[in-house]
C-alpha cells in the first residue's frame, strides 16, 4: 500500500468548507472525487485543515492510500485534466506510510488581508475584507503582542459541537504589513480552534477601531463565551498559506 501526499490551492468561493457534508459541494468531495475516478477505488482523504466555507488555500495539505501503480507526475496531470477550475493539486508525493497530514503538522501559516482604500477593487474583492473605517494599525500592532505566545484563547472561542477543546494555542509569530492599500496579517502557530484566525483578526480590528483597549484584550481572552465582544472576521480574505512539517 502506498500513501500519496498532494499540496492543494483552491478559491473558497463557492464551496461549503473542506470537510464532505451531504449534498453541498466541499473541497474534499471534489478531490476524494477525482481520486476516485482516476484510481477506480474508494479512498479515504485525510487534511492538515479543515477550512471553513469561503476560506481558500494555497497550500492545503492532504494524504491517501492506494495499492494502484500510477506514477506521482501523472497521477498530478490526471487530477488537474478532471478537477474544476476553483482546485488545483500543486504537488502530489509518494511518502512514508506513516505520514499522517495532521499529527506531522508542525504549524500552518494563515494570511487574512483586509483592503483600506475608499473604493474596492472588483477584481480581488472575492479575497479580501474591505473595510473602509479608520483603523489604527499601530494599535494593531500592539494588540498583537497579547495574541502570541503560549495563549488561552477561551474568550475567542467558538462552538464547534466537539467538547474538552484545548483552548490554549502556541503562536508563534504574527507579523503585520501595511502594503499600498492593504493590510496583510500573517499569523504562524501549531494548531488552532475553530474558527480562531477569524476570531483573532476580529480582536485586532476592534483594538484599531477603538471599539476595545489594549488592557482590556487579557480579560476578552479569559472570558466566557457568552460574554464574547469581538466580532468574527468574514471567511473570504483568510488563505491558508503553507503547512508546514
Amino acid at each position: 500500500m502506498r500513501k500519496i501526499k498532494l499540496i492543494i490551492a483552491y478559491d473558497g468561493t463557492d464551496f461549503h468548507g473542506w470537510q464532505i457534508q451531504p449534498e453541498v459541494r466541499t473541497v474534499a468531495g471534489e478531490i476524494k472525487s477525482a481520486i476516485e475516478k482516476i484510481l477506480r477505488h474508494e479512498i479515504h482523504l485525510t487534511a492538515a485543515s479543515r477550512t471553513d466555507a469561503g476560506v481558500h488555500a494555497l497550500g492545503q495539505t492532504a494524504d491517501f492510500q492506494t495499492d494502484n501503480s500510477i506514477e506521482a507526475g501523472k497521477l498530478l496531470l490526471a487530477l488537474n485534466g478532471v478537477l474544476p477550475d476553483d482546485v488545483a493539486v500543486k504537488s502530489v508525493e509518494e511518502v512514508s506510510e506513516d505520514f499522517h497530514s495532521t499529527h506531522q503538522s508542525k504549524g500552518k501559516h494563515y494570511r487574512y488581508v483586509i483592503r483600506l482604500s475608499g473604493i474596492d477593487d472588483p477584481l480581488s474583492r472575492k479575497y479580501h475584507w474591505w473595510y473602509h473605517h479608520k483603523l489604527d494599525v499601530e494599535k494593531i500592532i500592539d494588540a498583537t503582542k497579547f495574541l502570541t505566545g503560549t495563549v488561552d484563547f477561551k474568550g475567542l472561542e467558538i462552538n464547534s459541537g466537539k467538547s474538552d477543546v484545548e483552548t490554549v494555542r502556541e503562536i508563534s509569530e504574527i507579523k503585520i504589513t501595511n502594503d499600498a492599500d492593504d493590510l496583510i496579517i500573517d499569523i504562524f502557530g501549531k494548531s488552532f480552534m475553530y474558527k480562531l484566525v477569524r476570531s483573532m483578526i476580529g480582536l485586532l480590528i476592534a483594538a484599531g477601531n477603538g471599539k476595545i483597549q489594549l488592557e482590556e484584550i487579557p480579560e476578552i481572552l479569559s472570558g466566557k463565551n457568552e460574554h464574547r465582544r469581538t466580532d468574527v472576521a468574514p471567511p473570504h480574505g483568510l488563505t491558508l498559506v503553507e503547512v508546514f512539517y
